[in-house]
């Protein structure tokens, strides 16, 4: 456990955290899923910045996630904003 918090980045770490703290609070406050989708968002970048050099296909899998989040989080805005 340590050896993994020793080679996870603390960018990486704050951001996962953050995101995680989104999804818990809306689980709880509201109905609203633009909250969950900008939390995987989120974390589906920096997880595909933090391996892109060791695995390339597994970061364009997350890419192509985080893609498709942000694509939904746009229809939401332009639809009820």
């Amino acid at each position: 456990m340590k050896q993994l918090i020793q080679k996870t980045p603390l960018w990486f770490l704050l951001i996962w955290i953050v995101g995680f703290m989104m999804i818990v609070f809306n689980s709880f406050q509201s109905s609203s899923s633009v909250i969950n989708f900008i939390a995987l968002f989120m974390i589906n970048v920096a997880n595909a910045i933090r391996i892109w050099k060791n695995e390339r296909s597994l970061a364009i899998t997350f890419l192509v996630v985080a893609a498709l989040c942000l694509i939904y989080i746009l229809i939401y805005f332009i639809r009820y904003v």
